[in-house]
């Protein structure tokens, strides 16, 4: 590049001074205009360029103190922009020239990261904007997929015991918000979970471990606080997030039913974190306590899941976390913080035998 004159700008004085640019070694070495006295020298990196109208400016430092000037027929016009720009890439244009294995690390730490948020976004927008006619048209469509799956898997539904259990539910108050309703599986399985809008599926293999009406009032009341506090559909949000983000986004109760039955592996039983499970426990015994059933009967439930050594971790009651021996002291302490007057319940009692003995 030949040596052009330009008007430079200092920062000190607020008049130009013109003087000769000459460009070399991707530095611009500015020299008096009479004489050649070298005043300073400026690397390309770190420029910026600029055109207002038909006056060009180049910022020589940071803070755009230093910088010389030139209307648009000067010659420096024509290839100094490139020049700057090149030397100062942006974020873009630096991620590109990176090697290929940088580039994927990049891809795979967004990829995680936009995988995290889109599962505390899922949640947190379908709690808002999932109604309760909505959850409970949800949870029906949950059921319907339940059902046929476990008539695949060759354990059908038992009816008989299905109408005791939802007699001895409603023997109970257990939701002031939804409607609790309860299916028995002929299933050794030892298992029972709450589908969103009150569903709870009750498998024959927990039941035969339970040998009290008290305990059986505990997991249910324990399964219906899932419902009541909407942990089961904050779960079944959670581990169907990537399918149903759009359909929260847009209300559509079908898009968003449509993606959580597609998804088997939360029939499986859901999880919760460990402050949903304790929370579950804590609103289950504030059940019993409004029921008048004998809060003890969350401990012997604890007690007689504990005694099963080979208790399988799809155990909805205690899979996510089972420190059963601390729930257990945790439940103590409830019991000791509140005095109970609690009555006989001779009609649980009577609904628990004959279902203890269906076939």
């Amino acid at each position: 590049m030949e040596e052009q004159t330009v008007l430079y700008y200092n920062g000190l004085s607020a008049r130009p001074a013109e003087v000769r640019v000459l460009f070399l070694n991707e530095e611009f070495h500015l020299y008096e205009e009479t004489g050649e006295r070298l005043i300073e020298k400026f690397s390309l990196a770190g420029m910026a360029y600029n055109e207002v109208g038909n006056t060009h400016y180049v910022y020589l430092d940071a803070k755009g103190l230093q910088y010389f000037q030139f209307n648009a027929d000067h010659p420096l016009a024509k290839n100094l922009p490139k020049l700057v720009a090149d030397a100062n890439p942006h974020w873009g244009q630096k991620l590109m020239k990176q090697k290929i294995s940088v580039l994927l690390l990049v891809v795979v730490a967004l990829s995680v990261g936009v995988y995290f948020l889109m599962l505390s976004l899922v949640p947190f927008l379908g709690m808002r904007m999932i109604g309760v006619q909505q959850e409970i048209v949800m949870g029906d469509k949950l059921k319907e997929v339940m059902l046929k799956e476990t008539n695949i898997l060759g354990s059908g539904i038992d009816t008989a015991g299905s109408r005791k259990l939802q007699a001895f539910a409603d023997a109970l108050n257990l939701s002031a918000t939804y409607p609790i309703r309860l299916t028995l599986v002929n299933s050794d399985i030892v298992n029972a979970y709450a589908l969103p809008g009150g569903q709870i599926v009750v498998y024959r293999g927990i039941l035969d471990k339970i040998n009290t009406p008290e305990a059986l009032a505990a997991l249910l009341a324990h399964e219906s606080s899932h419902v009541n506090e909407r942990h089961s559909l904050r779960s079944l949000l959670r581990s169907a997030a990537s399918g149903i983000i759009i359909a929260v986004i847009f209300s559509d109760a079908t898009g968003v039913s449509g993606a959580l039955v597609t998804n088997a592996n939360t029939l499986n039983g859901l999880h919760y974190s460990r402050s949903l499970e304790e929370e579950a426990d804590r609103k289950g015994m504030d059940l019993l306590m409004a029921n008048n059933v004998n809060l003890s009967g969350m401990k012997q439930l604890m007690q007689e899941l504990e005694k099963e050594g080979d208790i399988p971790t799809s155990l909805s009651f205690l899979s996510s976390h089972p420190l059963t021996k601390k729930r257990i002291k945790t439940a103590n302490l409830y019991i000791k913080q509140h005095r109970q007057n609690f009555v006989k319940r001779d009609d649980l009692k009577q609904i628990f035998e004959s279902l203890k003995q269906t076939d």
